[in-house]
């Protein structure tokens, strides 16, 4: 009798590794990522008077989150075929959406805090 700490032999399978695939990216896809960043150092330029230390560290964590969904988007549209420019946007923004809502919810939780411990202390 075979169990999960003595399984019973498996065949060796052939694994070859996937091709490697160059990411080509657009003039577009470049002034995404460039605008998604200006408004994220934007609003975090504009908490800074309110809180500098959870501006900066929302402004790191957003870029680190632009910069991942930007590029998991620019991977899947290469591998798709060619589509507009407008689907291209909506793509982009599936992939930024669950960022931005966890994270706005996340500072706004957090500065919440901070003015319920200033207007109670």
């Amino acid at each position: 009798m075979h169990d999960i700490y003595d399984p019973t032999p498996r065949p060796e399978i052939d694994w070859e590794p996937p091709r490697e695939e160059r990411l080509s990216l657009s003039r577009g896809d470049a002034l995404a990522l460039a605008g998604l960043c200006a408004v994220l150092f934007g609003v975090a330029f504009l908490a800074w008077r309110d809180e500098p230390l959870l501006a900066f560290i929302a402004a790191a964590v957003g870029a680190l989150v632009v910069i991942e969904s930007w590029l998991t988007t620019v991977g899947f549209l290469n591998r798709c075929p060619p589509v507009s420019l407008r689907l291209r946007g909506t793509i982009f923004l599936a992939a930024l959406m669950p960022w931005m809502v966890g994270l706005s919810v996340a500072v706004g939780f957090i500065l919440s805090l901070f003015w319920i411990y200033d207007h109670l202390s």
